[in-house]
């Protein structure tokens, strides 16, 4: 649980925490951040919002309402000081820019506007205070693009060394071609004559081919049982247990299921290719960006709070 709401660090500057209308009321103060205070509606607000978005059960167990709650009062604390930061270096937000992010949440959610009036209504909130709040946000987003984001450049070695050491992330998935023989167990008596005929046939090194056509009624039998190139990952897990330890044109033993029988033959086999770098350096350019991103703002926010003014009352 702490892990999943620590999550909310950095991103929660990224969304926006629907505070019921009124929840301003200074109550009881519960932490002062320098010349900044967080109320106890505020907090109760707050936490009420990430039960709900986490999706915590049990929220009337006491101890993990307390857990979270004490996990979003860091993550309150946490936005006050980028805002505190944001102030101190003039961050300014126009009219346009709150415009355009209502757009935004509106297309990625698919919503109109009057869907969007009706959902902060809901979450009590008046059109004027949404706005307040996502200038804030936006605000906040362009302090730590400017302190942060523009700041951290990924060298081409970086990418390189990041692919050679995680390959087998970027590879494909091994490709098996078979063919089965299946003898459903319907009929029992009649499945385990079968079953000889097709072992001592299997014995004599006849074509497996030849006998799927006699004896199976599993997948194309009259095609010799082929069921073409399956992917690695694909097919069920005792297929691919089966098929990976045969030789091309090699078959496995009986394999005994509830349904029925089976017999693999292996008759093709592509090994996984790792994707080419050319197609995986956006990705990996990304993830590199993202991990200095959060270890500079992680870095720079313990920095804020070990100089910082905290009094918590709770």
């Amino acid at each position: 649980m702490k892990r999943k709401i620590a999550a909310l660090g950095l991103s929660a500057l990224l969304f926006c925490v629907a505070l019921p209308s009124g929840a301003e009321t200074v109550d009881r103060v519960v932490a002062i951040i320098n010349d900044s205070i967080i109320t106890l509606s505020e907090l109760n607000a707050a936490t009420t919002v990430a039960i709900e978005r986490l999706g915590v059960k049990g929220a009337g167990d006491k101890r993990k309402v307390e857990e979270v709650r004490a996990t979003i009062l860091d993550t309150l604390i946490e936005q006050r000081l980028v805002r505190q930061a944001a102030d101190r270096a003039g961050i300014e937000v126009s009219e346009r820019e709150i415009d355009n992010s209502i757009d935004d949440v509106k297309k990625q959610n698919n919503i109109t506007q009057e869907q969007l009036l009706l959902a902060l209504a809901q979450s009590g909130l008046t059109q004027k205070e949404y706005r307040e709040q996502l200038k804030e946000q936006i605000r906040q987003v362009k302090f730590i693009n400017k302190e942060f984001r523009s700041k951290i450049s990924v060298q081409d070695e970086d990418i390189e060394d990041y692919y050679r050491q995680n390959l087998r992330e970027f590879g494909g998935a091994a490709m098996y071609r078979m063919n089965m023989i299946f003898l459903p167990s319907t009929d029992e008596k009649s499945m385990e004559e079968r079953l000889v005929l097709v072992q001592a046939g299997l014995e004599r090194s006849e074509d497996f081919r030849q006998l799927a056509s006699h004896y199976s009624e599993g997948p194309s039998p009259s095609l010799g049982g082929d069921l073409g190139y399956l992917k690695s990952g694909e097919m069920e897990f005792w297929i691919e247990d089966a098929v990976k330890g045969l030789q091309t044109g090699q078959a496995s033993p009986v394999i005994r299921r509830p349904e029925g029988v089976y017999f693999i033959q292996l008759t093709d086999f592509k090994a996984a290719e790792a994707k080419p770098l050319s197609e995986v350096r956006a990705l990996i350019q990304d993830r590199i960006f993202k991990k200095i991103m959060d270890e500079r703002f992680s870095f720079w926010l313990s920095e804020v709070k070990r100089s910082a003014h905290l009094e918590i009352r709770m």
